[in-house]
């Protein structure tokens, strides 16, 4: 390589340092010159948004954790005996189970019109215009976004929350869902202790075998042990770990934070809606 062309080398990479300085120097006079136009977008946004932010409705967060009755159900060798007559063996409550339920549109019905929550939902008149099932389904539509099951599988726990604009309404509404859940829960397991139990009744008529009789009579226990745990319905099908209770704070909106993204937000949006005037401004003047 001559002497020439490592001269060449060195040049080159300067001249590119000195080419970015001054795309950069360039840059900067651009956002100079506009400043005023970046400042006035920032200003307007940031206190746009604190307005916005104090105008909007607060929005609390109450919750409740539950986890299922952990009963063991004793493996008998009447169970087997059982499914070959189409009967149910007692069974317990499973997370799954409680989990389908409180996302279930049957439980959240009963909820809305044992405790008449559309008007506390809605502004009055809003739905004088909706039929029945259109009220009920804007009511499930409601609680779809603002009730939440959360599963914690390790824990073994379930977190229910419920967002709305009273805190006291907001805890009083999962005290609602947790009372009709045991309620639908307890009456369902009633119902088939109680059909079971009169199907067994039925075949006991039928067999004359001594040994198959006590067998059923021991089913037929069972059933009525089962009926009659369900009544009771106090930690039937779960347990309340932490109850409900109204929340002290807000969770929504978020002033803060809202006002801070849109600093940011319309600072950048500043710089840019700069670069594009000076754009236009140059292309005019071709």
């Amino acid at each position: 390589m001559t002497t020439s062309q490592k001269i060449n080398d060195n040049i080159k990479p300067m001249q590119d340092q000195q080419t970015d300085e001054i795309n950069l120097l360039d840059y900067l006079k651009i956002i100079n010159k506009h400043r005023l136009l970046i400042l006035i977008i920032f200003v307007v946004a940031v206190t746009a948004t604190a307005i916005i932010s104090l105008i909007m409705t607060p929005i609390y967060e109450a919750k409740a954790v539950i986890t299922p009755a952990t009963q063991q159900k004793e493996i008998s060798p009447m169970a087997g005996l059982a499914a070959q007559f189409g009967i149910a063996t007692p069974a317990f409550s499973s997370a799954t189970e409680i989990i389908n339920l409180l996302n279930s549109n049957i439980l959240r019905e009963k909820i809305i019109k044992v405790y008449n929550l559309l008007p506390l939902f809605f502004e009055k008149g809003s739905l004088d215009k909706k039929t029945e099932n259109e009220k009920i389904w804007a009511g499930l539509n409601y609680l779809k976004g603002a009730l939440k099951v959360n599963f914690k599988q390790k824990e073994n726990i379930i977190e229910l929350s419920m967002q709305f604009k009273d805190p006291q309404k907001s805890a009083e509404i999962i005290n609602y869902t947790l009372t009709e859940l045991t309620n639908h829960m307890s009456s369902e397991a009633k119902r088939v202790a109680d059909t079971n139990r009169k199907s067994l009744e039925a075949l006991l008529i039928t067999t004359a075998d001594p040994l198959i009789k006590a067998k059923i009579y021991n089913m037929i226990a069972q059933q009525i042990e089962q009926s009659a745990m369900s009544e009771v319905k106090e930690n039937f099908a779960f347990k309340i770990i932490d109850p409900p209770r109204a929340p002290d704070k807000r969770i929504k909106p978020r002033r803060r934070q809202m006002v801070m993204i849109s600093a940011v937000t319309s600072i950048f949006a500043g710089i840019f809606i700069a670069f594009f005037k000076e754009y236009i401004d140059k292309t005019r003047k071709v």
